[in-house]
C-alpha cells in the first residue's frame, strides 16, 4: 500500500481499532499517525470515545448506517495531507 491520507485514515479506524487491518496496511497507517498530529490526535479521541462510552460500536443501536455517515462527516472534516 502507498502512503496514506488522512481520508485513509477515517475509512480504516474501526479496522484499525479491531486489529483487523494486513499488516502491510496496519504499518502504513502507523506512520502516517507518527507524521499526522491531526490524525494521531482523532485515533487518540476515537479510541478514548469508545472507551469511555463503553465501546458503543458494539451496541445494536449504532448500526451500519449510523457508522457510514459518521465516517462520511470525519472525512468532511479532516483535511487532506
Amino acid at each position: 500500500m502507498s502512503e496514506l491520507k488522512c481520508t485513509d485514515v477515517v475509512e480504516n479506524i474501526m479496522n484499525y481499532i479491531d486489529q483487523e487491518l494486513d499488516q502491510t496496511t496496519l504499518f502504513t497507517l502507523e506512520k502516517h499517525l507518527e507524521m499526522c498530529p491531526e490524525c494521531k490526535s482523532f485515533v487518540d479521541t476515537y479510541k478514548r470515545m469508545l472507551s469511555l462510552s463503553g465501546n458503543l460500536k458494539n451496541q445494536i443501536f449504532v448500526t451500519t448506517d449510523i457508522r457510514k455517515r459518521l465516517k462520511n462527516l470525519l472525512k468532511t472534516k479532516i483535511k487532506p495531507h
